[in-house]
């Protein structure tokens, strides 16, 4: 049953309805209908018809639009990755041809020429060679393209006089030279092996692999990943951590040898290209292995001789990350540290730029997660004090630092955060998960499901924002698997889950049209759960072609049912009134405040409370001229951002305050307006504002009343100076 034209919110003066004042507010009560405590509850859930389905508004808590903008930012390459662009290369040399496995056996002397001609020795070079002459044997633990394979073999050049062999992977060193006659160790030669996964000799055997090797005055070289308890490879008396050598060094190094006798000018122009910002930007990666720097070096070389094209050289560059991605996760058996990394590298990808305490934990989850799958029969636990920061770090080329963050209140406060060195890392991270390594999908989509149910903002919005980059990369799964499922349930926050995720892929030219046609069909469903998701995802601003379309059907849903869903509504509004520069949604509400019937008129007294309730930092997808005015208070960062629309954000909040179901609500909004503004960002733009609320003696009256009522606090007074320039602001307004 709609109300009474008497029961309309008076409008803003300026159109010519109603006046201001204590009658109005009273007659609105009168002729209310059977219903109306239920429907007058502007900012409640209204009836509750449906009980199983969600309630009230889409409290998303302190914090959760930024930390969603930024996660989005950090991922927004991943779409580089779809359609075949990971392409396996040779990294190990610098060669362009397609990575195969190294032969045992003696190195050609090819391999040895290129070898002296491009190394560029790091900085422990010569005690690495001091402690391979006196022990002959030498543990080199380091990455995966950090250049240990190269240092190795220059090593056991130097020392073998161009001696040098590789051992098969799977050589049991145990059993070396327990026959006389075992011709694999040959008296004078050198010899590098790189055991597969985890398998390392213990300090017995690897002296008894040192006796050898001294009876046949012979050297070996083993490579080994780093301990994950410590920075440093003790491990054993043989170990020693390897320092890369220094990216400029490598690349220039390579770049002289790839363009020796070349044409003049040649080296110059090629050691600017590999630094332009547009190749630097193009690859992603801050710091280069130097594998890379010598790949680069080779791409480079062949574009300043015209063998490639610039756009073929940034299109090659475009897939360094993916092939870091790729070796990341090139098979190996499921063993606990195997599992431990690429859980840690997993969850960088969706929390990197945040705190390291929310990273680590969420590795462990989905550790958890990779664990039970390998083996359901095992119960899997955690290291204590084997797991360093250090070594983990490395393992994932990031880093940390102290950065500035809102966490459980507005305020910031100093957090320590870990991100990939690189920005494309992440998304190369996640699109070759989820194009190659299809058992990962359930154990990963069952970790972000578990991440929705926690309570602190920058750990739900990011897992969320990293949902909807798994359903750009493939939509019909991760719909189907994780986010329908997700809208369809009861608890609030899985809605927002979903809205979140799909924000940033509804404009998507391969699966955001099917999104949005997605999204109307949960606007009109019976399911009261998918509507609500539904009401999310239209305050976002992209679920619809048009901001009006989406203001028409928001004013459907927040009118149905006795306004169930009413302060749901409102607030995606409120959301696109930051959203959009025009004038829209202002012109929507005021159409509802002037509507005869009292559903419309409730939803706009709603969208007004929540458009003055709201900061720009609550916003989810905010427009660009609001940016800097994070901290404002949305009405009033829109009157100050748009002047023009000043007045008409004035007149609906005038509304509010001069109807009597909305003015507690209201008042207590330009109290808390009043009180808190000294000394603000917005404290000038609430003194500009106070006088278009002035309309008659009675908005003055009741403003002055309200600085006097704060001024005499007992608790927490006014200032004196600070009161009176309010009440000056007041006194500028006048009768129209």
């Amino acid at each position: 049953m709609s109300g009474s034209d008497t029961d309309a919110p008076p409008a803003d003066p300026a159109g010519g309805q109603g006046r201001p004042g204590g009658p109005q507010r009273q007659r609105d009560d009168a002729d209310r209908p059977a219903n109306a405590a239920a429907e007058d509850d502007l900012l409640g859930g209204g009836s509750d018809t449906d009980p199983s389905a969600k309630e009230g508004r889409a409290a998303a808590g302190p914090g959760a639009a930024h930390f969603a903008r930024e996660t989005r930012f950090l991922l927004r390459d991943a779409s580089t990755y779809v359609g075949g662009t990971i392409n396996s290369v040779n990294f190990r040399y610098g060669g362009d041809t397609a990575r195969g496995p190294l032969l045992a056996g003696p190195l050609p002397d090819d391999e040895l020429r290129r070898l002296r001609g491009r190394f560029i020795p790091p900085p422990d070079y010569d005690a690495c060679k001091r402690q391979l002459r006196a022990d002959r044997l030498l543990v080199l633990c380091g990455q995966p393209g950090s250049g240990r394979m190269y240092t190795a073999l220059s090593l056991l050049d130097d020392l073998g006089r161009g001696k040098v062999s590789r051992l098969d992977p799977g050589t049991d060193l145990t059993g070396l030279g327990a026959d006389e006659e075992d011709g694999r160790i040959a008296r004078g030669h050198g010899y590098v092996l790189e055991p597969p996964g985890e398998r390392l000799l213990d300090e017995l055997h690897l002296d008894r692999l040192c006796g050898l090797l001294a009876e046949r005055e012979a050297y070996a070289v083993l490579l080994a990943l780093p301990e994950p308890g410590a920075r440093t490879a003790d491990r054993t008396r043989y170990d020693r951590t390897h320092t890369p050598a220094a990216e400029d060094a490598v690349l220039d190094g390579h770049l002289a040898a790839e363009l020796d006798g070349g044409p003049t000018g040649a080296r110059e122009a090629a050691r600017r290209l590999a630094r332009d910002t547009q190749v630097r930007a193009v690859l992603g990666l801050e710091t280069l292995l130097p594998a890379e720097a010598a790949r680069l070096a080779g791409l480079v070389a062949r574009c300043v001789t015209g063998d490639l094209t610039r756009q073929d050289l940034l299109t090659e560059c475009r897939g360094f990350a993916a092939e870091q991605a790729r070796q990341w996760f090139a098979g190996g058996a499921g063993t606990p540290t195997v599992l431990r990394d690429a859980a840690f590298r997993v969850s960088l990808a969706v929390f990197g730029g945040g705190s390291f305490n929310v990273v680590a934990e969420a590795a462990e989850l989905l550790a958890w997660e990779l664990a039970v799958t390998t083996d359901p029969e095992r119960v899997p636990g955690r290291p204590l004090l084997g797991d360093g920061m250090e070594a983990r770090l490395a393992a994932a080329r990031a880093t940390t630092e102290t950065r500035m963050q809102p966490v459980v209140v507005s305020t910031d406060v100093p957090v320590r955060i870990v991100r990939f060195l690189g920005g494309s890392l992440a998304p190369a991270v996640l699109a070759h998960l989820w194009e190659h390594h299809h058992n990962m999908r359930g154990p990963v989509l069952r970790w972000l499901d578990s991440l929705c149910q926690d309570s602190r903002a920058d750990v739900w919005t990011r897992a969320a924002v990293a949902a909807g980059e798994l359903c750009r990369l493939d939509c019909a799964h991760t719909l189907g698997e994780l986010l329908v499922p997700m809208a369809a349930a009861d608890q609030a926050r899985r809605g927002v889950f979903v809205a979140t995720a799909l924000q940033g892929v509804l404009e998507d030219p391969q699966v955001g049209e099917a999104l949005r046609s997605l999204v109307k069909a949960w606007c009109t469903s019976d399911d009261g759960n998918l509507r609500w998701t539904a009401t999310v995802v239209l305050g976002c601003g992209t679920a619809t072609p048009a901001v009006d379309e989406a203001l028409s059907r928001l004013g459907r849903i927040g009118t149905r049912d006795d306004g169930r869903m009413r302060a749901l509504a409102a607030e995606s509004v409120a959301h696109l009134v930051g959203f959009t520069t025009g004038r829209g949604p202002l012109a929507r509400i005021r159409t509802w405040l002037g509507d005869t019937r009292r559903p419309h008129q409730n939803l706009g007294l709603a969208a007004t409370l929540l458009l003055a309730e709201l900061t720009v930092a609550d916003v989810w997808n905010p427009a660009e001229d609001l940016t800097g005015r994070e901290k404002w208070p949305l009405a009033l960062a829109v009157c100050e951002a748009r002047p023009q629309q000043a007045q008409e954000v004035a007149g609906l909040l005038w509304s509010a305050l001069n109807t009597s179901r909305s003015y507690p609500a209201a008042l207590d909004i330009l109290r808390r307006w009043l009180r808190t503004c000294r000394g603000t960002p917005w404290e000038a733009a609430l003194l500009r504002f106070l006088p278009l609320l002035t309309l008659a003696d009675d908005d003055r009256l009741r403003t002055l009343s309200l600085i006097g009522e704060l001024s005499q606090d007992p608790d927490e007074p006014l200032e004196q100076e600070h009161a009176h320039r309010l009440a000056q602001a007041v006194e500028m307004g006048g009768t129209r």
